[in-house]
């Protein structure tokens, strides 16, 4: 979710925010990396809360193609980030 829209998701209740399509996901192209920024904040957010690492997960399908995952593991690796899960299915527990 772009930052410049959370005025507007935060509004509606929790049943319209869960509509299909609406959250569109955080962008992580070269002129607008939000990612980074949302990644870094919860981060620090969680080490400062819970004295520990966040953990992260990658999940994608078969549709999902391998630049767009390429990147997203990249903007992880310049935070210096190199353990994450990668998440192809469904598990009930974990995520």
């Amino acid at each position: 979710m772009p930052v410049g829209s959370l005025k507007q998701l935060l509004a509606l209740t929790g049943e319209e925010r869960n509509k299909e399509g609406l959250q569109p996901g955080i962008p992580y192209d070269s002129t607008d990396n939000q990612l980074r920024e949302w990644l870094l904040a919860a981060r620090l957010a969680t080490k400062e809360l819970n004295n520990a690492e966040l953990k992260i997960a990658i999940k994608g399908d078969a549709k999902e193609e391998y630049p767009t995952v390429k990147r997203v593991i990249d903007i992880l690796q310049k935070q210096k980030v190199n353990r994450f899960f990668l998440v192809t299915g469904l598990r009930s527990e974990d995520f």
